[in-house]
């Protein structure tokens, strides 16, 4: 049984490359020696570019190229972190195959952890830009080549904590969720996306990715890292998503009720495929692998961090049923929404909540809230925006961060925002759970059960995506925006 260790303490161990690394460095090269001239398109499965491809590549107009199998990466739905974890293993196997070394494993950058902040920063094998370093890309945040961590870890880590205290794995009751909405088949982008996928997993593709600007300063487009076409053409992608897919074995691993739902057919049956270093095929159906084991690999640790006792514990919700008249006493209930919320501009947008059905008006103070932002769109956004309740008209958001609400990553919100084959091009859906700020402003004195006011604030520079070819003259106003925002009982 092979191990993927935490590259981090590998580095601390070893030094800044350490055998995995070296190892690493070596495969890239010769994949990379298979990628075809500048300009022309990948045929040979094995190279660089066509596995990157694999999770995403545009055509000239912006839309998934779809051709080979590319364009195939799961996102904003329950089949996320299945797909990610089939790609990795395939992924591993080609390695292996081009180092002769069954042996050789992905190691993962645990790049919010929430009991190391050090750990934040990329590590220094991935820095080095002397010629020959195939782990270096100047596709990437300058700030994090130069060796910076990634910015708002106060309010990262929290999120981390979060996406780790939902009990449920995936929901289709506009309720939150670990592993993201259901869906009937896969695709390619849009729908609900999980408390993983989202701040824990987003957060770190955009930040990384960065914006690449031209000598003058003037944004040009989002970094490698940023978006979905070429996000894995970045070695360190491979690292991060080792991690998310550990993340998927510390939640298991925290409560032993915690299950996959393996008795869904819809999921457990769902086949995906990848090239095979010897010519052919690698398939699995998500219930071969919902056991690491079963790959061959387990994890040097799936501790939970240190404050995961402080997360509040939420039991399942049972899924609601299409009824006439109101939903039964304890079902989820929109109470409030607003639509077409911008969330670029930092005024405040006030959503008026209404008596709920199954309970008096008092059932506001004692429920479960929830925050849903529904068909969030745009292509041209900063990297997150935090979200923060109840803040006073004129007062920066900072000054009450026991009013933060959580994060949003707006990693796959161009991508879902262009209609095609792949996706009807209504953007993502992201939900929080804002019982806790609910709390907070209740013993206060603070919480108003008629209304309640959301602002969003952008974290790191605003910058384009561009898909295909892109645009002529690259847009750099801020057009990102929520279809409805509502407010859930649950």
């Amino acid at each position: 049984m092979r191990t993927r260790h935490d590259v981090w303490r590998l580095t601390r161990d070893d030094g800044d490359w350490p055998e995995v690394l070296e190892a690493y460095r070596s495969a890239v090269r010769a994949m990379r020696d298979l990628d075809p001239p500048p300009g022309g398109s990948p045929t040979e499965p094995r190279s660089w570019q066509f596995q990157a491809a694999l999770h995403g590549r545009n055509r000239a107009d912006g839309r998934p190229d779809t051709r080979h199998g590319w364009s195939a990466c799961q996102h904003g739905s329950w089949f996320f972190l299945a797909w990610h974890r089939m790609y990795l293993a395939a992924f591993e196997l080609l390695i292996q195959g081009f180092l002769d070394d069954d042996d050789w494993s992905l190691p993962y950058w645990y790049a919010i952890d929430p009991d190391d902040p050090a750990g934040a920063a990329l590590p220094p094998a991935f820095r080095d830009p002397a010629a020959d370093n195939e782990l270096f890309t100047a596709e990437r945040s300058a700030e994090m080549n130069a060796g910076r961590p990634l910015d708002g870890l106060d309010f990262l880590a929290p999120a981390v904590l979060s996406a780790l205290g939902d009990d449920v794995y995936a929901t289709d009751d506009g309720t939150n969720s670990f592993g993201g909405g259901r869906r009937d088949r896969p695709a390619y982008s849009g729908g609900e996306q999980g408390s993983l996928e989202d701040a824990p997993h987003g957060s770190v593709h955009v930040l990384v990715g960065g914006v690449i600007t031209a000598a003058d300063g003037t944004p040009l487009r989002r970094g490698w890292m940023g978006q979905f076409d070429t996000a894995a053409l970045d070695p360190v992608f491979w690292l991060h998503h080792a991690n998310i897919d550990r993340l998927w074995q510390v939640w298991l691993d925290i409560d032993p009720d915690r299950t996959n739902p393996v008795g869904e057919s819809a999921w457990r049956d769902t086949r995906f495929t990848f090239p095979a270093f010897a010519g052919g095929d690698v398939s699995w159906s998500i219930g071969d692998v919902v056991d690491t084991r079963a790959l061959g690999y387990v994890y040097e640790s799936s501790a939970a961090p240190s404050a995961i006792a402080s997360v509040a514990r939420r039991g399942p919700l049972e899924r609601i049923e299409v009824a006439s008249g109101p939903p039964r006493d304890g079902r989820p209930e929109v109470v409030g929404g607003v639509v077409d919320v911008p969330l670029f501009d930092d005024t405040a947008t006030t959503i008026e909540m209404a008596r709920p059905a199954t309970r008096g008006l008092e059932s506001l103070d004692e429920r479960r809230v929830l925050l849903r932002l529904e068909g969030i769109t745009g292509m041209v956004c900063a990297p997150l925006y935090t979200v923060y309740l109840n803040i006073p008209a004129g007062t920066p958001a900072a000054d009450f961060p026991e009013r933060l609400a959580g994060t949003i990553a707006t990693f796959g919100v161009a991508e879902a925002s262009v209609p095609s084959r792949a996706q009807d091009g209504t953007g993502v859906t992201k939900v929080l759970d804002i019982t806790a700020v609910r709390d907070r402003l209740l013993a206060d004195g603070l919480w108003d059960p008629d209304t309640v006011t959301v602002r969003f604030e952008p974290v790191g520079p605003t910058g384009p995506a561009v898909l295909g070819d892109g645009p002529a003259d690259t847009a750099t106003t801020p057009d990102i925006r929520a279809a409805r925002v509502v407010v859930v009982l649950a």
